[in-house]
């Protein structure tokens, strides 16, 4: 038996008693439903609106409080696939949907497969370990978080992360390791989680402006701002470095 999620365009559901995604009988989702996709087994994902969304449940989790469950991450993700992408960018035809929604096909019948943009994000912190380096980002003013930035061509994941902590922070960084990921369905990136440390206290390049204040925080003040949400790899990250399980990556540029 078919058994959906749903979704409103903002990315919202409806959370059950477990604080997990809620699925409805095809009765309950399928009537409301603007698109569908197969998200595995037998559960489908479907959009619906703002309104019908909100007289499905009481309660609703996002996908930045549950960015790495599998059924929100997959589904939201097609979903937002399915909307972008009308039309091949090879010839420009008019894409046609099969294989429950997952690949999409223009007039030649070649597969056009959800495009998913790699993208860093990491710990900068200082060469004793002590302090953590987080930005406010223009876009997201009061709210302090990670370094993070997208992959550009012929780079990898360490230079891009160095790049983009240059670019942002006007720092240098030594050694950078990776450390783990998240998708993130909200923009159809994968997040990919690294660590560095630089010695460089203040900035020694000029900043790019995406971040509007920097600062740099000791394990007690870290609830003097706010931080990124519980669930994101950004919060699980720092939450990493102030338990000091990234003490190992102390080394300057």
């Amino acid at each position: 038996m078919k058994r959906f999620i749903a979704f409103d365009a903002a990315g919202r559901f409806v959370l059950g008693a477990d604080d997990t995604p809620t699925l409805f009988d095809a009765h309950s989702a399928q009537p409301h439903a603007e698109n569908t996709v197969h998200v595995g087994d037998d559960v489908w994902a479907v959009l619906v609106s703002e309104a019908q969304l909100e007289a499905m449940g009481e309660r609703f989790g996002t996908c930045r409080s549950h960015a790495s469950e599998y059924l929100v991450a997959r589904g939201f993700g097609l979903l937002r696939n399915q909307r972008q992408l009308s039309f091949d960018p090879r010839d420009g035809s008019e894409v046609a949907w099969g294989e429950g929604g997952v690949v999409a096909r223009g007039a030649s019948g070649k597969p056009l497969f959800p495009r998913i943009d790699p993208s860093v994000i990491g710990v900068v912190q200082s060469t004793d370990g002590e302090r953590i380096l987080l930005g406010e980002n223009a876009r997201r003013p009061g709210y302090f978080t990670l370094i993070a930035g997208y992959i550009d061509v012929g780079e990898t994941i360490e230079d891009a992360f160095a790049r983009e902590v240059w670019e942002e922070t006007g720092r240098r960084v030594g050694v950078v390791r990776y450390v783990g990921s998240q998708p993130w369905a909200l923009s159809g990136a994968l997040m990919l989680g690294m660590v560095a440390s630089t010695s460089d206290v203040d900035a020694v390049g000029p900043l790019d402006g995406e971040l509007t204040q920097l600062r740099w925080l000791r394990r007690d003040e870290l609830g003097t701002v706010t931080l990124a949400v519980p669930g994101t790899i950004a919060r699980r990250m720092i939450d990493q470095w102030a338990r000091g399980e990234f003490n190992e990556e102390r080394r300057g540029t």
